[in-house]
């Protein structure tokens, strides 16, 4: 078993004492309302059996430790997920970080590991939900549960729509733009944070200066279009036009860009980290023959923005 995790269960038996737990698993990107419904389950489980509610968090998706070439952005950062998996009221929340000593450990191995060291009572998982090397899920999940006397819940993930609340469909949503659907999985408003960084002031020569932002390259963020959004600065929030894509402007420049036009905002933010929740997707980029028709166009937008904010 991988030795760093062997040392935090080994760790979390001292903590623990003699007290039986409750436990979820998983890496938990975006922390979405499914997960909410898992961890409810979760404390229900464990106020009825007067047992400690855990939850063990994997940094990295254990798939991309098991192949390098599987792999997409994340909704959240590991400390954002780890955090709000915390408001959710969970005793315990630990850290994995997955390795490859800890790929080759069976699912009967990491269940039984867990009875013996953490006095394991039950395990809340979803359909999604797989442990071990043998990736076992769903029914045989359970069977496994069944013979080591773990008691097993499975949770349902489906929306009222039907459709399957996952971090994958979540990102895919994100990435076509979709975020208003996005937003209504997570249970709340999409967000990303990045860094103000130096850019051309090409929106300044217009009346539009916006914040050119750097995004870390593994986070998830809208695929290209114009997007109402609300912007946090110090704890402070503001209402946005964020425009993802190329510069739709006559300029030999075809690289993607993140910027945001702050409304009522004249500030010095260079070097800032701030916040973009995103709330709706108002329209594509467009192509503009004059930075005229382009300055007309954004006039156009932040009176939509403003309606859409208000009205929100």
């Amino acid at each position: 078993m991988g030795d760093t995790f062997t040392k935090i269960i080994e760790k979390l038996s001292k903590d623990i004492s003699k007290k039986q737990t409750s436990l979820c698993i998983g890496t938990f990107d975006g922390v979405h309302s499914g997960h909410k419904k898992l961890f409810g389950e979760l404390i229900n489980v464990s106020n009825k059996n007067k047992s400690l509610a855990v939850v063990f968090v994997f940094s990295k998706r254990p798939r991309e430790i098991i192949n390098t070439k599987s792999t997409r952005p994340y909704i959240l950062p590991f400390k954002d997920r780890v955090n709000k998996i915390k408001e959710s009221n969970i005793e315990k929340v630990i850290e994995i970080d997955f390795d490859k000593k800890l790929q080759i450990v069976s699912s009967e191995e990491f269940l039984k590991k867990l009875k013996e060291k953490i006095n394991l009572k039950s395990l809340i998982a979803s359909v999604n939900t797989r442990i071990g090397k043998d990736q076992a899920n769903g029914e045989e999940l359970g069977n496994i549960c069944k013979k080591l006397s773990i008691d097993f819940h499975q949770i349902d993930m489906r929306s009222d729509n039907h459709k399957i609340i996952s971090s994958s469909n979540i990102s895919s949503l994100i990435a076509e733009g979709k975020v208003e659907e996005a937003n209504s999985m997570l249970g709340e408003n999409f967000y990303f944070k990045g860094k103000v960084v130096e850019g051309d002031k090409l929106g300044r020569t217009i009346g539009f200066p916006t914040a050119n932002l750097y995004v870390e390259q593994n986070i998830q963020v809208p695929g290209d279009g114009i997007f109402a959004s609300i912007v946090e600065i110090d704890n402070k929030n503001y209402s946005g036009a964020l425009s993802i894509g190329i510069r739709p402007v006559i300029k030999n420049d075809d690289s993607r860009k993140i910027e945001v036009f702050i409304l009522d905002f004249k500030k010095d933010i260079y070097d800032k980290d701030i916040k973009i929740k995103v709330i709706k997707k108002i329209r594509d980029q467009i192509n503009y023959n004059s930075l005229e028709e382009l300055k007309n166009q954004i006039n156009k937008d932040i009176k939509e923005i403003k309606k859409i904010l208000t009205n929100g």
